[in-house]
Order: C-alpha cells, then sequence, then structure tokens
C-alpha cells in the first residue's frame, strides 16, 4: 500500500493546472452612432457561455470612429462588477476638453505599460485620427461630468481584474456615451477576450476519482 499512497496524492494535485481556455466574445459590424452629448448613450449585451469557471483574465477590445476622444465614457459590467474602459481621456486639471482625437482602435489590457487615459504623454499612434495600441484601461470610477482637477487626483479603482475569480458565463454588458456635444462617433465593432480555468477543487476531485481507480486496479487480488 506505502507503494501507491504518494503517487494518488500526485494525481490530485498536479491536474489544479490544467490548461487555460480562452475566447472573444462581442459583436461587428456595427455602425452604431453613439448620440452627441448624451448620457444615455449605447449599450449593447452578450452572453458569454461554454467557458470554464474560473477568470484569470479580461482583455477588451473597441473600434470607433470620429468624435472627440475626450468626451467618450465606456464601461463593461458581469454580474455586480464593473471595469472602466474610457473615462474622458484626456481630461485633466490642465485639459478640461480632453485629447481631440477622433476614435480608437484599441486593446485595452491591466498588463499593457500605459493608461490609455493619458496616452498623449507616452509614445502613441494614431491611424486615421483613432488611437491604436495595447492600453490600460482608464479605470476610473468617477462620474464622467466631473471637474478635470477630480480626474487629475481619481484613483484608479476599477480595472479589468475585477472581474478575476469569477465565473465568465453569463451576460455581460458593454455601454459607450459621448457625454458632451461636439461631433458624433460610431462604434464598429467591440470583443471581449476571456482567459478562464475549471474550478481548483473540481479538477482534484477528478484526479482522486482517477487515482482511485488505478489503486483498485493495482491491489486486487493482493492481501
Amino acid at each position: 500500500m506505502k507503494t501507491f499512497l504518494p503517487f494518488l496524492t500526485c494525481l490530485a494535485l498536479v491536474p489544479a493546472t490544467a490548461p487555460a481556455l480562452i475566447s472573444s466574445f462581442g459583436a461587428s459590424g456595427l455602425s452604431a452612432t453613439i448620440p452627441d452629448g448624451d448620457l444615455s448613450g449605447y449599450q449593447s449585451s452578450f452572453v458569454v457561455s461554454g467557458m470554464p469557471a474560473t477568470i484569470t483574465d479580461i482583455n477588451f477590445s473597441l473600434n470607433l470612429v470620429g468624435g472627440f476622444n475626450g468626451d467618450f465614457y465606456a464601461y463593461v459590467t458581469h454580474g455586480t462588477n464593473s471595469a472602466v474602459l474610457l473615462n474622458r481621456t484626456g481630461r485633466s486639471s490642465s485639459s478640461g476638453a480632453g485629447y481631440p482625437d477622433g476614435g480608437f482602435a484599441v486593446t485595452l489590457d491591466d498588463q499593457a505599460p500605459n493608461d490609455v487615459h493619458l496616452y498623449r504623454s507616452s509614445s502613441f499612434t494614431l491611424s486615421g485620427g483613432q488611437l491604436t495600441g495595447t492600453w490600460q484601461p482608464d479605470s476610473r470610477a468617477i462620474d464622467p461630468l466631473s471637474s478635470g482637477g477630480t480626474f487629475s487626483s481619481a484613483l484608479r479603482l476599477a480595472p479589468l481584474s475585477v472581474f478575476n475569480g469569477m465565473d465568465p458565463n453569463g451576460t455581460w454588458t458593454f455601454f459607450i456615451a459621448d457625454v458632451a456635444a461636439g461631433s458624433e462617433g460610431v462604434l464598429n465593432s467591440y470583443s471581449l477576450q476571456v482567459t478562464a480555468v475549471p474550478e481548483p477543487g473540481c479538477i482534484g476531485l477528478l484526479g482522486l476519482g482517477l487515482g482511485a481507480g488505478i489503486w483498485r486496479r493495482a491491489t486486487s487480488g493482493t492481501r
């Protein structure tokens, strides 16, 4: 019996590092006009299904043309959690209007090197007026009508990592608004990239079950 006990322990523990599943959900070909200077904005819900039960990472991509980047406010919600994607980029105590560029073709990722809210403070690229590249989400969970000074001192409390540990399956909602009058933007697409793994407890039980079967076969007929 002593020969097999360490083997059974390993079977219970090793499968807990099962590979993650990565998949994308969202919408394309929208050509949806975002109402100018209207806090009611544009909202779209979508369903994530068939994913393992535990989120380990979330990224979000969007393609938006036109408008005024300093006017856009966007977030994504799932369950009771929300991540702020954009919140009036460039708005600060020294710039009440924010950045004047027209659109985004970006991926928002907590692990990116620079904050999208301050993209003009780092190396950045515009393509046809759109900001491109991979950026940290804005994460400033404050009223988009707040003063520039409030933006300068705001804590970044709503990153995409607020979803880590949650079950990704179910309804998600994406919202974007143009909160100041000037010019309209058009939303072409958005995409949520989910990385998730099975619950460790369930995998451990599977390993124990497999190990028990091997144990019975190995010891059958012995005394």
